[in-house]
């Protein structure tokens, strides 16, 4: 059976039939509109209507999409998302009900990504956390092999919680000074290269100049990022006493040194002493979007 599933994301949405191998059988990519959440999920329909028409053994009624929070996932009403700020007060799921056939179901981003995750480390464990550090900063949790998603599919909103005291820049979301988010993100990086340089920078760019030591500052705030993100990930073993944290996100994928030196720190740190501590680098191609084809069964 084929399901249709939608990973809804700060500049891209992915349409997409997923097999029970986990395998995209067709995709549609577009960008993201930021400013009108009718008209987004109006081309989410109009794409899942064509894989129902043009597609064999495709599970017609099955809407599963995965939504950046903070939302109510059990109605999909967004509730303060900080890169789709137009979308506050948005029921996805009235919109959805009253303009096609299909049922949906919603689930935070990085849930749908632990989904796919762990059908590839739960041989190894059942108690991992996922991070994230994308366009934005998200967590979630296994423990057991059971998704831990809180009340209302929150669980895990570890962006606006502050990492650094000392910080003079003040989210324009949470107001607070030094959340995860604006400290250790891909936006953060390009902010705060930005500033260094006194033009635009974008992530790629400013790490790529760490990588080949072009500039000493840029140099130093990268250090910074990869230290507060060894403290928060010495955090999240502490706090949730695991040994294994999956990263993922774009930022990740990048040549920063994420694996070897949050476990070198963690190492030094952690007051478990030869912890079997693991961080492993995501390698699966499009996690979101094929974890949420066990959203019905979760």
């Amino acid at each position: 059976m084929l399901k249709i599933c939608v990973d809804i994301g700060g500049t891209k949405t992915i349409v997409g039939l997923i097999n029970e191998d986990l395998e995209i059988v067709a995709s549609q990519k577009f960008k993201t509109d930021k400013n009108v959440p009718e008209k987004e999920f109006e081309e989410i329909i109009n794409l899942a209507n064509d894989y129902v028409e043009n597609f064999e053994n495709v599970d017609k009624t099955s809407l599963n999409i995965a939504m950046p929070g903070p939302c109510d996932y059990n109605q999909g009403l967004f509730l303060n998302p900080p890169n789709l700020q137009k979308y506050n007060g948005f029921n996805a799921g009235t919109y959805i009900t009253q303009n096609s056939e299909f049922k949906p179901r919603f689930v935070n981003d990085t849930d749908a990504a632990i989904l796919a995750e762990h059908q590839y480390i739960k041989a190894q464990t059942e108690d991992f956390i996922y991070l994230t550090i994308s366009t934005g900063v998200g967590m979630t949790y296994m423990k057991q092999g059971q998704l831990i998603s809180g009340i209302d599919g929150n669980f895990g909103e570890i962006g606006h919680t502050v990492i650094k005291s000392d910080s003079s820049y003040q989210c324009p979301v949470c107001k607070q000074y030094g959340c995860v988010e604006n400290e250790i993100s891909g936006l953060a990086i390009s902010r705060k290269a930005s500033g260094i340089l006194k033009r635009e920078v974008s992530t790629k760019e400013a790490i790529e100049m760490y990588v080949q030591g072009k500039d000493k500052t840029i140099t130093h705030m990268i250090e910074e990022v990869l230290n507060l993100t060894q403290q928060l990930c010495t955090n999240l073993f502490s706090v949730f006493n695991i040994y294994h944290i999956v990263l993922g996100g774009g930022v990740t994928q990048s040549p920063l040194p994420y694996k070897e030196s949050i476990e070198t720190y963690v190492k030094e740190h952690h007051l478990v002493r030869n912890s079997p501590i693991s961080i492993k680098v995501s390698d699966l191609e499009a996690n979101v979007l094929t974890g949420l084809y066990f959203v019905n069964e979760s």
